[in-house]
């Protein structure tokens, strides 16, 4: 007997790729229930169950090597022993390359021990049961069906498929019940799938986090904050310009903003090289105006594609506010 549980219909994105190979690289380390959470949605996802000549096997497939190797691991750590590792190519599709992690032992412990049901659409509450758990469930989930677009697009799209409506509605609720980020996932389906998706930037960030990709986040957000600037820039400057023209324009008080951040976070805040630079150049050329600083700044970064003034503005807002919980503190200026 076989049974296949969710595969993904749906190519990957490199962004998916960089993703999921940033949670196989910081995620091995945490906590021992999180990692069981993982490796069972893991198993829910993307595993076969065989029986043949009374002999019991589980085998879990991806088509990324660092995902089967991740999952290698997580089965050695928690129960002790090495699973078998296999590769089959599908030339049908391009010659991909399909990886498997075979198991051939303690197929009902891990069974049991992890809550494993092929039938059922509920998730035991012996394996998720708290915020971590919830994460690291999600983290295998994500892993084993996960998928999204590339935030150099405008369509944000993040997305887990599974075969079952009920099991996909559960996914969804269980996302909307982590408290720390007002998630709001959709449920749609798709030929003869069922999507959990989200669509908010901002959202779809968090989620990253969540599930332990935090480097993919950061890129994320960098990448969909340089792609948006030029496109938000006008609107920005005609409905804040009341707001912000008096200060984001003012020499004065950005170098005044510049030493505070110094102070607390050194020559490069938060290792953005970019708000780094600008600070050096506005401390060197008090008088320039966002335009010559934009050009200013394209030179000094060397970057290919011009640095807009809507970016620099942007940076200067950043630099706001970081400045803005020390200005009662008593920095020397």
């Amino acid at each position: 007997m076989s049974l296949l549980l969710y595969n993904v219909p749906m190519k990957e994105v490199s962004f998916t790729i960089k993703a999921k190979e940033d949670i196989t690289f910081n995620t091995l380390d945490y906590s021992l229930p999180r990692r069981k959470a993982t490796l069972a949605a893991l198993i829910k996802h993307s595993g076969y169950f065989n029986i043949r000549d009374n002999v019991e096997t589980l085998k879990l497939s991806t088509e990324n090597a660092k995902v089967a190797k991740y999952i290698y691991q997580l089965v050695k750590d928690i129960f002790g022993f090495e699973p078998n590792f296999s590769f089959q190519t599908n030339r049908k599709f391009g010659k991909k390359i399909k990886f498997n992690v075979i198991i051939a032992q303690k197929v009902q412990e891990i069974i049991d021990t992890l809550a494993i049901d092929f039938y059922e659409s509920a998730i035991s509450r012996k394996v998720v049961y708290s915020d971590d758990t919830l994460g690291g469930y999600f983290t295998g989930a994500f892993l084993a069906s996960g998928s999204m677009t590339s935030p150099v697009s405008s369509n944000y799209h993040l997305e887990m498929v599974v075969d079952n409506l009920k099991y996909a509605e559960r996914l969804a609720k269980m996302l909307e019940r982590f408290e720390k980020t007002n998630f709001t996932p959709k449920v749609s389906k798709r030929r003869d799938k069922y999507i959990v998706y989200l669509k908010r930037s901002d959202q779809i960030s968090a989620f990253l986090v969540f599930v332990g990709a935090a480097n993919a986040s950061l890129e994320f957000e960098s990448i969909r904050i340089d792609r948006d600037m030029q496109n938000t820039t006008n609107r920005m400057f005609i409905c804040d310009e009341a707001n912000y023209n008096k200060t984001l324009r003012s020499s004065e008080e950005q170098i005044e903003n510049i030493r505070i951040v110094k102070k607390a976070y050194g020559e490069t805040p938060l290792d953005n090289i970019k708000l780094g630079a600008l600070m050096r150049l506005r401390l060197e050329h008090e008088d320039a105006t966002l335009n010559e600083l934009a050009e200013l700044l394209t030179l000094e970064l060397e970057s290919p594609k011009p640095i807009s003034k809507g970016n620099v503005n942007h940076l200067f807002i950043k630099l706001k506010e970081l400045a803005a919980p020390f200005k009662e503190k008593k920095y020397d200026r």
